[in-house]
């Protein structure tokens, strides 16, 4: 049975790496006005390849770095492929916290996919958490009603893409180095953009956009390296709710950058995400 110290860094972990997230899918959003992308997801995954990959390789060598468990790790890497490329896709059509509340469709699907997957117990209380910090983030981003964007299976097919990615990442972290794994959640990506790099180029960056996509790599590796280490620690399942945390970090970017200060509905929809998070770890204080 898992232990409440370990849930609690999980939680911790998850929350850091869902609060950084943020800055990413912001630098990505401003640069979409101006360049193609197809150029910003290249520089997403090939700066996190050079910042990360040649080093843990040089440290790890080949016998550990490839292992039995790689083509489960190269699946992985494209489903976050996927998912990014998604999720970019539909920002540059979409508004940012529109596609947001259609992605976070995933905690739902880990919830209810982890109990095959993973051989996880889902609760009455894992799916009470999931769908309280649902109602909060539509309660903070108040969809409106006129009519359905068909540019929004963008963000329905990222937010699937994630939430295998998801569970493969705690698959994978019972039998992997988390370094491996967080190398492996770039390959994928910055082969395929880069054999495809002739096809799409269309820009030469300024020196601004230059320094922001080279800010990706970064910014990922951070935020990534945070997800794959909370899921040492915790189940796919009790992780889920806290996934809607990113909304509220969301916010807090928002007050802090833009002084746009949350109305009491939106106040609302926060204490429903923070409480679906409080809830699932007072559960865990039962642990031992």
């Amino acid at each position: 049975m898992a232990k409440k110290d370990n849930i609690l860094w999980g939680v911790s972990f998850l929350m850091l790496g869902l609060f950084i997230v943020p800055f990413n899918d912001a630098i990505a959003k401003a640069l979409s006005t101006d360049l193609n992308i197809m150029e910003i997801i290249w520089a997403r995954f090939i700066g996190h390849f050079l910042f990360l990959v040649p080093f843990v390789y040089y440290l790890k060598g080949k016998k550990e770095f490839i292992n039995k468990n790689t083509n489960q790790q190269i699946l992985r890497g494209l489903l976050i492929f996927g998912g990014t490329s998604f999720f970019f896709l539909s920002i540059k059509y979409i508004p940012l916290v529109n596609a947001l509340c259609l992605y976070l469709i995933a905690p739902i699907i880990v919830v209810f996919f982890s109990s095959v997957f993973l051989k996880e117990k889902i609760s009455f209380l894992k799916v009470f958490c999931v769908t309280l910090g649902f109602i909060g983030t539509l309660l903070i981003i108040q969809p409106g009603l006129g009519g359905f964007d068909i540019n929004s299976i963008y963000a329905l097919l990222s937010g699937t893409c994630y939430a295998f990615y998801v569970m493969f990442t705690r698959k994978l972290n019972a039998v992997s180095d988390p370094f491996i794994t967080l190398s492996f959640t770039a390959i994928p990506g910055a082969i395929i953009m880069t054999l495809l790099l002739p096809f799409y180029w269309e820009h030469v960056p300024s020196l601004n956009q230059l320094i922001a996509m080279i800010s990706l790599g970064p910014v990922v590796i951070a935020a990534h390296f945070c997800i794959i280490k909370a899921y040492q620690f915790a189940e796919a399942s009790t992780l889920a709710p806290i996934h809607y945390f990113e909304i509220v970090s969301n916010v807090l970017i928002s007050v802090i950058y833009f002084n746009d200060i949350p109305t009491i509905l939106v106040s609302f929809g926060i204490m429903c995400i923070i409480s679906s998070g409080i809830l699932i770890n007072l559960k865990n204080l039962n642990y031992k």
